[in-house]
């Protein structure tokens, strides 16, 4: 199959089926390669992370337009991350 129409067929599938937080929690973990936050929410495009603390926070905040780039490859319907420290 040419590439470009893969590409296109798997966006589209994305977009048509809802976004499942499961489905993105495996990915953020694969993704940002940060064993010290989890994707704990997802609601109208935006994906909410919780950090250990708030180093791993600066560190996310530092990083966060290279993470939604990345992540939009995956999960085109994901807009904007908002990052949290985690309750305890």
């Amino acid at each position: 199959m040419d590439p470009m129409k893969d590409i296109v067929r798997r966006v589209m599938e994305q977009m048509s089926r809802p976004l499942l937080l499961g489905d993105i929690a495996g990915g953020w973990e694969r993704i940002s390669g940060d064993k010290y936050s989890k994707a704990t929410g997802f609601k109208d495009g935006c994906l909410t992370v919780s950090a250990q603390n708030s180093l791993c926070l600066i560190r996310l905040n530092l990083n966060r337009e290279k993470l939604l780039q990345a992540l939009q490859k995956e999960f085109p319907s994901i807009v904007k991350i908002n990052f949290k420290v985690e309750n305890r």
